[in-house]
């Protein structure tokens, strides 16, 4: 069998990757501390917002929870990409 050489990519690809992987871990963190600014200045707990029947405060922090973590997940996926080998 013949052994698989590791693909080459070109610099702006790389660099690319690295700097939006970059940015979108630094957008991940800003929107976590900010929703978590937002639950310590909050003056009722979960437990009240549930029994209020407040879904809509609830849902609005559920998504920017996703956004924020999806965003930090997609820019360490960037960050490997351009830091890893096709072999690592």
């Amino acid at each position: 069998m013949s052994k698989s050489s590791a693909k080459r990519r070109g610099r702006k690809e790389i660099d690319r990757n690295y700097f939006f992987g970059d940015v979108f871990i630094k957008t991940g963190v800003a929107a976590g501390v900010a929703l978590g600014g937002i639950l310590l200045i909050t003056p009722f707990t979960l437990a009240d917002t549930v029994y209020d029947g407040a879904w809509d405060y609830l849902a609005v922090l559920g998504v920017f929870a996703a956004l924020g973590l999806a965003s930090f997940m997609y820019g360490r996926h960037l960050r490997r990409e351009a830091t890893h080998w096709d072999f690592d």
